[in-house]
């Protein structure tokens, strides 16, 4: 992920290699088939553990499929955070947010018409139990929110050498133990995109703004404390390490200078 200075980025639209238009479908496709797997998960039953699973392969799944087109944001809480940190331009940022939100819409319309009406009783997962209080809720899923970009900074940091794969498990993994630690209280939205999808077929729209401002809030500040903090720290060990290859290297050589001197 490289730095920017803030940019509106509206000459990408008019770019020749169309990059900026194919990242927005492969947005649109990431987050329709996201909650194609999401909504069937959550129409058979009540499981947190299915449903946990279920998102998190999704979401693994897909990452690996777009993620090194698009960078497999699939979700308004992580573009918004990649605005922030300036990794992109705010109309790449406004193109993803809408592509997402319509390809997460489209794919849970899709579930709704492929499955008959018996299955539809466990899709009202985004909602307060009776036990959490709307500022509670607020702070779960600034957690999940927090805790999901923090993962995909550090997965994505330009300091390691990770494999894409690898760091979309490590995606994965992360929104899996959201789910099975916060789902029961929230349905652990985590993706505002996801939230305005259910909201949209079934009307409930009753705190939905918890499940916008949580997760994009938490983001922005994983955003802000990864990148002047987690980030920063590590730059100085990496290059006191490259100073001590160069110069390991520089003896090696010398040392094998003088003993070619020493052979003639």
């Amino acid at each position: 992920m490289s730095h920017n200075k803030y940019s509106c980025g509206f000459e990408e639209f008019y770019s020749k290699d169309h990059n900026l238009w194919k990242s927005a479908i492969a947005e649109f496709f990431g987050s329709l088939l996201l909650n194609i797997f999401a909504g069937a998960a959550c129409a058979q039953g009540e499981d947190i553990i299915f449903k946990a699973f279920s998102n998190g392969l999704g979401i693994y799944i897909v990452n690996v499929i777009i993620g090194k087109l698009s960078g497999g944001h699939i979700n308004p809480a992580v573009t918004v955070a990649m605005l922030i940190s300036r990794r992109v331009t705010i109309a790449r940022a406004l193109l993803y947010i809408i592509s997402q939100c319509c390809g997460s819409t489209l794919g849970m319309f899709t579930i709704k018409y492929l499955l008959d009406d018996i299955y539809h009783y466990g899709w009202h997962s985004y909602e307060l139990t009776e036990n959490i209080s709307p500022f509670q809720g607020l702070a779960i899923e600034f957690l999940l929110g927090f805790s999901l970009l923090l993962t995909i900074f550090a997965a994505y940091d330009i300091n390691t050498r990770n494999l894409h794969c690898v760091n979309c498990l490590a995606i994965g993994l992360c929104v899996t133990l959201g789910h099975l630690t916060f789902g029961r209280y929230t349905g652990g939205g985590m993706n505002p995109a996801n939230v305005l999808s259910v909201a949209a077929i079934f009307g409930n729209w009753d705190f939905h703004w918890i499940y916008w401002l949580g997760p994009i809030f938490g983001g922005i500040m994983a955003a802000a404390f990864y990148v002047q903090i987690l980030e920063i720290s590590l730059q100085p060990k990496i290059i006191e390490a490259a100073d001590k290859y160069r110069l390991h290297v520089f003896e090696r050589e010398m040392l094998k200078m003088k003993s070619n001197e020493n052979c003639a």
